[in-house]
């Protein structure tokens, strides 16, 4: 659980038909994908790019070259699409960009 979600934690909502302990199984990849959503956390590493996709890695390219100030401005605008309608791959590409941008802006922080 998290501060968004409470001491009972975030449902799980399936994202196939087959029955909940093979979605969640080992041979498929959804119980990480879960957890990092659930827990509005990443495998991404914004300092060496590790666990990072293709899509992940050019965003933080762009950051890079973004100041301080800048990076907690585009934070800000994000905050703001949060309730706005959108499609699912949308709203899960807007919450990744939310925790690459506060994982480089704590990563500035500790150095």
């Amino acid at each position: 659980f998290n501060e968004d979600t409470g001491v009972d934690g975030k449902p799980y909502t399936q994202k196939t038909d087959m029955a909940m302990c093979d979605e969640l199984g080992p041979k498929y990849d959804y119980m990480m994908e879960y957890v990092m959503e659930a827990g509005n956390t990443s495998l991404c590493n914004v300092v060496d790019g590790n666990g990072c996709d293709d899509r992940s890695l050019k965003y933080l390219e762009k950051l890079r070259a973004k100041s301080r100030v800048e990076k907690e401005e585009q934070l800000k605008r994000l905050e703001g699409m949060e309730g706005s309608s959108m499609k699912v791959e949308l709203k899960d590409w807007l919450k990744t960009r939310k925790r690459l941008l506060k994982s480089m802006l704590a990563d500035h922080d500790e150095l």
